[in-house]
């Protein structure tokens, strides 16, 4: 693993089309899933428990700047089992 202060890239992803993005915080783990559309998928397990300081926002970029954005809509994740 890199150290903390270290950004790192992944080229293996890169070029990958963005199916679907879920994050899951809770007693068992912390976890960034992103599904592919090639029917792949990549997980980065976090140790800590990670709180959100404001809703996630989508934006638009033009010429690199923030010209439009909104506040991202989430929806919770049913686990196998729940609600039968």
């Amino acid at each position: 693993m890199k150290s903390k202060t270290e950004t790192v890239e992944y080229p293996a992803l890169k070029g990958k089309v963005i199916k679907q993005l879920r994050f899951a915080n809770d007693e068992d783990f912390t976890a960034l899933v992103i599904e592919f559309e090639d029917n792949t998928h990549v997980s980065f397990r976090l140790k800590a428990t990670i709180e959100l300081s404001m809703e996630p926002e989508i934006s638009t970029l033009r010429s690199g700047n923030i010209v439009n954005w909104k506040k991202l809509k989430a929806q919770p994740v049913k686990r196998r089992g729940e609600g039968r």
